[in-house]
């Protein structure tokens, strides 16, 4: 059996702790470490554990120190090679190593929106343990609510402010694409990725056995005849794009992807899952060089229904706006002249089935009952393999028809997909 100490070297730690705001000198000593696995929902992209450090200082007693540690999967060999081969969890590292360590990190004008990565490996990540400093992820198919997504645009707006930041005033206006092009390449929305194009057969399916639309025998037809090559216009979309002003995108702000801290009672200490007081991002694995737009929509449709989006979609444009104009004003650049108001509104429309079909597939991925792909990843890992690069069909419908939550939030994001594609009404 894999020992997940073998991971990391004594050396390694010691490298990590120094590099923390822990311990800043040279006196620090690793006394012992171990690693221990995170349970809960198995990560497509990678493994997950705390390393655990026994650590003494100069004149100070021993203390321990606890981790976040994100590495290739270590119990699967399949699932690594295809992580591997794609090159996603590289492409992380590499964006954390070369990119994020470039980014304006002065707490005087830059506000936490990820984390500290304190080690750097082709098959490993260290950095600091969020839920040590109370940052927790919303409970399983919680709903967000206007407050959530004010702090999650909030943190969005930073990391595009940093992005700009990087290519106006330390790069002097040369597009970041030019120099770290080899770490913003599209990994997912591609006709080559299995998995992606997986869930787009799924939308396909849901809305053809389960949209109210297809219970019209000629809007049935259309959909079956017309969604595929109106799907196919994403690839378009993710080309590289000179008519808006790019930054760089998380473009995978799903429910797990975010982390808050939040109020809690004074008397019992009960969190208070619905007052977040502020928001860090997490998981870069698929970050481009787009435009912001991309990154807002993708926000906006996974993690609301649509009468939240009718109700407050103008305010969440209004509101990432000013955020980012802020945030650029501290950094000493105008948004008026970097991004401006039309440009921003006219690129929303024009990203919007960007933010559709993602949502639908994605949806259909992680909103599956809690345990249900890692059940099925130990107990049949061919049929897990099937599910995640094959098909999806007979799975997404089985858990449509049974499974309210899912059905709901699948029919939501398919059925105002299948209106954008085919004014549907």
């Amino acid at each position: 059996m894999a020992n997940l100490s073998d991971l990391i070297s004594i050396e390694e730690c010691v490298e990590v702790i120094r590099n923390s705001v822990a311990a800043k000198n040279d006196t620090v000593k690793v006394l012992k470490y171990r690693v221990d696995k995170i349970g809960g929902q198995l990560g497509y992209l990678g493994e997950y554990a705390y390393l655990i450090a026994t650590v003494e200082e100069e004149n100070e007693k021993p203390k321990e120190l606890q981790y976040f540690m994100k590495f290739l999967p270590f119990t699967d060999p399949k699932q690594r090679a295809i992580i591997e081969e794609i090159g996603m969890f590289k492409k992380e590292v590499i964006t954390y190593r070369e990119l994020f360590s470039e980014f304006n990190q002065d707490p005087r004008k830059v506000t936490k929106w990820r984390p500290s990565c304190w080690l750097m490996r082709d098959d490993l990540l260290v950095m600091e343990d969020l839920t040590s400093m109370d940052f927790l992820s919303m409970p399983y198919r919680s709903d967000f609510n206007k407050l959530h997504m004010l702090k999650i645009f909030d943190s969005m707006a930073q990391m595009h402010a940093c992005s700009l930041d990087l290519e106006f005033n330390q790069m002097k206006g040369e597009k970041l694409d030019v120099k770290f092009g080899p770490m913003l390449y599209e990994t997912t929305f591609t006709k080559e990725s299995s998995w992606f194009t997986a869930g787009l057969m799924g939308i396909v399916e849901v809305a053809l056995e389960g949209s109210k639309y297809a219970l019209n025998t000629s809007n049935k037809e259309r959909i079956s005849s017309e969604m595929v090559l109106e799907m196919d216009k994403i690839y378009e979309l993710m080309e590289p794009n000179d008519r808006f002003q790019s930054v760089v995108v998380h473009k995978d702000l799903w429910f797990n992807n975010m982390m808050f801290r939040f109020e809690k009672d004074p008397n019992s200490g009960t969190i208070d899952y619905d007052k977040p007081t502020s928001c860090v991002l997490i998981d870069f694995q698929i970050a481009r060089y787009s435009p912001p737009a991309m990154d807002f929509l993708c926000a906006l449709y996974l993690l609301t229904r649509r009468d939240h989006r009718d109700q407050y979609y103008e305010t969440y444009v209004e509101y990432y706006y000013q955020a980012l104009g802020t945030k650029l004003e501290k950094l000493n650049l105008n948004i008026s002249a970097i991004l401006p108001w039309n440009q921003f509104v006219e690129s929303l429309e024009h990203y919007r089935l960007v933010g559709l079909l993602w949502s639908g597939v994605l949806l259909g991925f992680v909103n599956l009952p809690e345990g249900f792909l890692s059940d099925l990843h130990v107990n049949d890992p061919k049929a897990y393999h099937e599910f995640c690069l094959g098909c999806r069909g007979q799975i997404i419908m089985d858990f449509f028809r049974k499974d309210s939550y899912y059905r709901e939030r699948l029919l939501d994001t398919v059925e105002e997909t299948l209106e954008y594609m085919f004014n549907f009404q």
